[in-house]
Formats: C-alpha cells, sequence, structure tokens
C-alpha cells in the first residue's frame, strides 16, 4: 500500500505542478483518480489500528465508529478503480473515434460523475456491515461488494482490447499504401502501452477481489 500511495502521490504532482497540466482533462482524471487511490490507500495503512480494542486483534486501538471510518474510505477508495474505467473510455473516444479535446471537455461530467457516484452509493450502502477484517476493517458483507469492481476490470479490459483492434486494423491499412516497413509499428507501440495500463490495474485491483472473496467465502 505504501508503494501505491507514493505512485498516486507522483502522479498527483506530476499531473497539477503547472496550470498547462492542470487544464488537461487527462491530467484532471489521473490527478483524481490519484486522490481517491490515496485515500483508500492511507486507510489500509492503518491495517489493525482502527478495530474494536474489543475484538482483542495485535494493534487495535479503535471503537466501532474508527472500525465504520476506516471500511468507508477504503470502500471510498475503489473510485479509483471505476475511474479507470473512464481513463480507459478516454482513449476509446480520442484514438479509435478521433474525439478532440473541446468535444472530450464537453463531456467531462460524464467521465467523473457516474464512477464517483457509484463508489459513494456503495461506501454509504456498506455502513451497516463494514466490521472486522482480521487486518483492517471492511465491508463484510458476502460477494455483492465486489460486484462493481469485478465489472470495472471487465469493461476496461473489453475497452482496451477494442482499442488494440482498431489500431491494429488502421495499422494494417497504412502499411499496405505505404514503402516503409518499421519494424515498431503503431499498433505494436498501443498494444504495450494498453498492456502497462490492464497490468497495473490487475496488479492493482485483482489481489484486493481475491482477499474480500476468501473473507467472504469463510476461507480467510
Amino acid at each position: 500500500q505504501y508503494d501505491q500511495m507514493q505512485g498516486s502521490l507522483f502522479i498527483l504532482y506530476d499531473t497539477t505542478r503547472t496550470a498547462q497540466k492542470r487544464c488537461k482533462l487527462l491530467n484532471q482524471m489521473l490527478s483524481t483518480l490519484s486522490i481517491f487511490d490515496i485515500l483508500g490507500s492511507t486507510a489500509y495503512a492503518f491495517t489493525t489500528l482502527p478495530t474494536p480494542q474489543a475484538d482483542y486483534l495485535y494493534g487495535s486501538e479503535g471503537n466501532d465508529k474508527t472500525c465504520i471510518a476506516q471500511g468507508f474510505f477504503i470502500q471510498v477508495g475503489t473510485i479509483a478503480c471505476f475511474l479507470n474505467v473512464s481513463l480507459a473510455m478516454y482513449y476509446l473516444l480520442t484514438i479509435k473515434y478521433g474525439w478532440q479535446q473541446a468535444r472530450l471537455k464537453s463531456k467531462r461530467i460524464h467521465f467523473f460523475l457516474p464512477p464517483i457516484l457509484v463508489g459513494l452509493v456503495f461506501a454509504f450502502v456498506g455502513v451497516p456491515y463494514y466490521d472486522n477484517a482480521l487486518l483492517w476493517c471492511n465491508n463484510t458483507a458476502r460477494y455483492w461488494p465486489e460486484i462493481p469492481v469485478i465489472q470495472a476490470i471487465v469493461f476496461a479490459t473489453l475497452i482496451m482490447c477494442a482499442i488494440c483492434i482498431d489500431v491494429r486494423k488502421k495499422s494494417r491499412a497504412s502499411l499496405r499504401y505505404s514503402s516503409r516497413r518499421n519494424s515498431v509499428t503503431l499498433s505494436d507501440m498501443v498494444f504495450v502501452q494498453a498492456c502497462w495500463f490492464t497490468g497495473a490495474f490487475y496488479v492493482t485491483w485483482i489481489p484486493y477481489l481475491a482477499i474480500q472473496y476468501m473473507w467472504s467465502s469463510g476461507k480467510a
């Protein structure tokens, strides 16, 4: 979590350090995503400290209210996952459909409102279910809290696959009329970037889903 938090802090700094950077929609999305990721990572970093003392866990110094607060902010942190879908949509509209910045900015609310709203709804709905989950307090309800995260992973993956397929088709079509045969094509570069994007996505959220599943199924 500390490495993840440091990465998010760097992204937040890098995307907001100048007025020119702050006005770009992509940087606004990245900085917003980083803020929610920092909130979730910070909540995780407290581990068992907010857990009620009555649970007799090592390091537990909290009560029911601190446990609920930790669980709430961990759930708020999942908004970063949903914003990754918006980020993937941004790439899709830019690369495949050729949307310009002015048109993208006119739809700004659609990139931000749905993921934030969904995340907040699930965070508030989960209040009655926040309880001791061994290492920290989280939503202890069975299965349904993970459904939005699973959907976000699936949507982001499908979107990035659609981008790679589209770029590959365009790259092949352009090569037919070009005398140049570069060893590294545009489709290769986009594919590599898509792998980095989805890879970082999986590394962050697949372990989260695995841990949540083990707790929900009683295997933890």
